[in-house]
């Protein structure tokens, strides 16, 4: 493939047997992304082909720039499953390999990723929690940080697919800072917002109240957020989560740090469930997603929301209309 405009935005396929398919056809139908620029969907023209056909709409909507780069790596008898597999799995990574390749060589200036099941990549034999330890690894950043935004709410997060039980052995000090640098550097970088004002969320019910639910506040998330206050980041915590999003919502903070997964997606979801965003921070390409998952359950009825997939392309385009350098940083 020749190189081509940053403008370009690439769309992986997801998961052949959840909604990606649905959710990918019915943005590209949509009139919200008249003034997008060209589009590349990654994924098996076979699939995209007999989706549309269920969904009666067009491969390559008219009057639309859209092409499909055609991995034909999954057997279309697989797909009524709809559910994980080793098929699956593997044809959905191989979309994220190809997409992120892209993405590095400048030949698409965004990634839109559409939902994966991590069983099925499992399944498949990559070790893989998610997309943010795959655009990790794959770019060479040191550390990547998934945020979400959804309503006027922005959330990073320190942990993500863990189980909760594992939460207070995995959260440390170095990474609850290295998270407040890199949501720093992305709102400068991406939002334009100059002085940015962080919160992070306490662990523990009452931010521990003096040490009677939990050390960890005091131990390990007040000492980095008083290292990234000796850095002049505008950052306070650790802050009861209940406040901490109630003010954010109120703009009192341009972002919230999360130390968990559901403590950051729950108000995010209660917001913005179906148009939320999932961005990734620290990394050297622009990447984002929609913060659903691959809804095994309704795919293939043809009743999947594509909000939240227009919305991840939309800021996919307006990032990569910044065209500002980006680097892999912290």
């Amino acid at each position: 493939m020749e190189k081509v405009s940053r403008k370009i935005i690439g769309i992986t396929m997801g998961d052949p047997c959840g909604i990606g398919p649905e959710v990918v056809l019915k943005a590209m139908a949509s009139k919200e992304l008249s003034h997008e620029g060209p589009l590349l969907i990654i994924g098996s023209e076979a699939v995209l082909r007999e989706t549309a056909k269920g969904l009666k709409l067009p491969l390559e909507p008219e009057g639309r720039d859209v092409e499909v780069l055609d991995l034909d790596n999954f057997d279309l008898e697989g797909l009524g499953l709809r559910a994980p597999s080793k098929e699956a799995g593997k044809a959905s990574i191989e979309y994220i390999f190809r997409g992120i390749d892209l993405a590095l060589r400048g030949d698409i200036g965004a990634l839109v990723t559409a939902p994966i099941s991590k069983e099925a990549i499992r399944m498949a034999g990559y070790p893989y929690s998610g997309h943010t330890s795959i655009l990790k690894e794959l770019t060479g950043a040191p550390r990547a940080v998934m945020m979400m935004l959804g309503g006027n709410l922005r959330v990073s997060f320190v942990t993500i697919h863990i189980p909760l039980k594992e939460v207070p052995a995995l959260i440390n000090t170095e990474d609850i800072l290295s998270a407040i640098r890199i949501t720093t550097r992305g709102l400068r970088e991406l939002f334009s917002i100059s002085e940015p004002r962080l919160v992070v969320c306490a662990l523990n019910p009452h931010a521990g109240e003096g040490g009677l639910m939990g050390s960890e506040e005091e131990e390990i998330v007040l000492p980095a957020v008083m290292q990234a206050q000796e850095e002049e980041i505008n950052c306070v915590g650790p802050m009861a989560s209940d406040v901490a999003f109630y003010k954010a919502s109120q703009g009192e903070f341009d972002a919230v740090v999360s130390l968990y997964h559901d403590q950051g997606t729950i108000p995010i979801k209660l917001l913005a469930f179906q148009r939320g965003v999932n961005l990734t921070l620290g990394i050297s390409i622009v990447r984002t997603s929609p913060t659903h998952g691959t809804a095994f359950d309704i795919a293939g009825k043809g009743i999947a929301d594509p909000g939240s997939m227009l919305e991840a392309i939309k800021v996919a385009g307006h990032l990569s209309r910044l065209g500002r350098p980006l680097v892999a940083y912290y």
